[in-house]
C-alpha cells in the first residue's frame, strides 16, 4: 500500500483534483508516467539545465558564481555527508543525464550505476561516462528491478523520491541494496507544516507535468518511514531556498536565451509549458511552505 499522507483544504485557490495525487501505479505505468515528462531530446534539458554536469534539481549557489560552480558545490555537499571514498560503490537513484555520478567518480573516484526509466537519458549518460573515462554505467531501470543485494556502499537520490508512491518499499529496497553498514542520502523538498498540504492550482500543474506522479510529504513522514525501514538516521542539513531560487532564475535565463533553439527541438508549445512550470515552482519554493532537505540514514552494521 502507498503511504498514506494526509490532505487538507483550507485556501481558495485549493483544487479539487487530489485524486491526481498520492496515486499509486503498477512498474510499467510509473516508467511511462514519468517517462512522459522526460520523452524530449536530452539537448532540450541540458540547454535548460545549462553547466557542465545539467543537474536537474536545486544546485548551491552560495559561494558559487557559474552553473557549473553551483552544480558541483552541491554535489560535493552530498559526497561529503556520503563520506565517499575511492573504489566505493555508489548507485545514483533517478539518475537523469549522468551528470551526477560521472562528477562523482571522476572527483571521488568511486564507481557504480544510476538507474532512470527513461532510456534517452541512460543512453546520454552512458556516453557522457565514455566521454569522461570513468568507471559507471547506466541502465533503464525502475528502482523495484534493481536486484543487485549488498553490492552498494552508498546509495543517493537528488529530489526523486517526491515521485515514489510507495517510499517505505524503497527504502526497504535501498536496505537490501547497501552493504552492512552502507549509507543512504536523500535530498528532496518537504512541507513546513500540515497546513500547507493543500493541493493548489500550482501543484496541479507540475504534477501533470511529471505524469501525476506527485506524492509530497512532510520530513517528518520520510523519517518515520526509514526508521520502519530499519535505518538510523545519523544527519540533516537544510538548504536555503533562495538557492532553489536562483536555480530556477538560470534555467528561466536559459530558455530567453535559446528559446528559437529549444521550440526547433521541441516546439513552442512545450517551451512556453516549460517556462510556466518553472515560473510556478520559484513561487512555491519561495515563500514558507517549504523545506528542502537533505537526509543522511546508515543501514544496520554501522560500526
Amino acid at each position: 500500500m502507498p503511504d498514506a499522507v494526509p490532505k487538507r483544504r483550507t485556501e481558495s485557490d485549493v483544487t479539487d483534483h487530489q485524486d491526481e495525487f498520492w496515486r499509486s501505479y503498477s512498474t510499467d505505468e510509473d516508467k511511462e508516467r514519468i517517462n512522459s515528462h522526460y520523452d524530449r531530446p536530452a539537448e532540450f534539458f541540458a540547454t535548460l539545465t545549462g553547466g557542465e554536469w545539467n543537474v536537474y534539481s536545486c544546485n548551491l549557489w552560495e559561494s558559487a558564481r557559474t552553473d557549473t560552480e553551483s552544480q558541483e558545490h552541491k554535489l560535493d555537499l552530498m559526497a561529503e555527508m556520503l563520506d565517499l571514498r575511492p573504489g566505493e560503490r555508489v548507485l545514483d537513484v533517478g539518475c537523469g543525464w549522468g551528470g551526477p555520478l560521472v562528477y562523482l567518480a571522476k572527483r571521488y573516484g568511486v564507481n557504480g550505476i544510476g538507474i532512470t526509466p527513461s532510456p534517452r537519458q541512460a543512453e546520454y549518460a552512458n556516453r557522457r561516462a565514455s566521454e569522461y573515462g570513468v568507471p559507471v554505467a547506466f541502465h533503464v531501470k525502475h528502482w523495484r528491478e534493481v536486484e543487485e543485494n549488498a553490492s552498494f556502499d552508498a546509495v543517493y537520490s537528488d529530489e526523486v523520491i517526491v515521485h515514489f508512491s510507495d517510499l517505505g518499499g524503497f527504502f526497504a529496497k535501498a536496505r537490501d541494496l547497501l552493504k552492512p553498514g552502507g549509507r543512504m542520502l536523500n535530498k528532496e523538498l518537504h512541507f513546513a507544516s500540515s497546513r500547507f498540504m493543500q493541493v493548489t492550482r500550482g501543484m496541479v500543474f507540475i504534477n501533470k507535468l511529471a505524469g501525476e506522479t506527485g506524492h509530497y510529504r512532510m520530513l517528518h513522514d520520510e523519517l518515520n518511514l526509514l526508521d520502519r525501514a530499519g535505518f538510523d538516521v545519523v544527519r540533516i542539513e537544510q538548504m536555503a531556498l533562495p538557492n532553489y531560487q536562483r536555480t530556477l532564475d538560470g534555467w528561466l535565463a536559459n530558455i530567453r536565451g535559446s528559446q528559437h533553439h529549444l521550440e526547433a527541438l521541441v516546439g513552442a508549445d512545450d517551451v512556453r509549458r516549460f517556462r510556466t512550470y518553472l515560473k510556478v515552482s520559484r513561487k512555491s519554493h519561495g515563500g514558507p511552505s517549504m523545506t528542502l532537505d537533505l537526509v543522511l540514514a546508515c543501514s544496520p552494521g554501522r560500526s
